[in-house]
């Protein structure tokens, strides 16, 4: 009879951990989840090591836009062991980008960046300053714009919407910055 009391007892923890368990994963993976901020390419947004909550709720089932901040998940362009990165939207699907002397245009119309460090923007290779995205794509750059501190897409190209992890909602650290993105 005792045995069957504790029996019952560990079944119901187990039961309970397994719940909390599967919660767990079911935010991380459908809902939101914080990442950190490494390296200098979201300068003066975003500084190295700022924790960061990211939605996921928007990729699914509604629309990223021009300016949103988003996760991005690209290992085989990044290098260097990084797997995620840290972007602004410039254009979505069907847009024309054009980088031509320091400025960005999105369909024939400069883009007002007072967010941006550095002088303007440049192409890296000239392969990606003058592109019309493919309808399931996004070009993303980052805020740090003097030359060499941002792989973006100057670089790698589009990013395939599928690629989206999730997109920036709110800073938790550093204290200092706390509030929404």
């Amino acid at each position: 009879m005792k045995n069957d009391k504790v029996l019952k007892e560990l079944l119901d923890w187990m039961l309970h951990i397994a719940l909390a368990v599967a919660f767990t994963f079911l935010i991380i993976n459908y809902v939101g989840q914080f990442t950190v901020v490494q390296g200098n390419s979201m300068l003066p947004t975003l500084k190295p090591n700022s924790v960061l909550f990211m939605e996921k709720l928007t990729r699914r089932f509604g629309s990223l836009k021009q300016g949103d901040i988003v996760v991005v998940k690209i290992p085989e362009l990044l290098g260097g062991g990084k797997t995620y990165a840290v972007k602004r939207i410039i254009a979505t699907g069907g847009q024309k980008v054009t980088i031509k002397d320091g400025k960005v245009y999105v369909d024939g119309v400069e883009l007002s960046e007072e967010y941006i460090n550095g002088a303007g923007t440049f192409a890296e290779k000239g392969m990606y300053d003058d592109i019309t995205l493919p309808d399931d794509c996004i070009y993303v750059l980052g805020d740090n714009r003097y030359p060499g501190a941002s792989k973006d897409s100057r670089t790698f190209g589009p990013v395939n919407l599928e690629r989206v992890e999730g997109k920036v909602i709110f800073r938790i650290f550093p204290l200092s910055e706390i509030g929404r993105i």
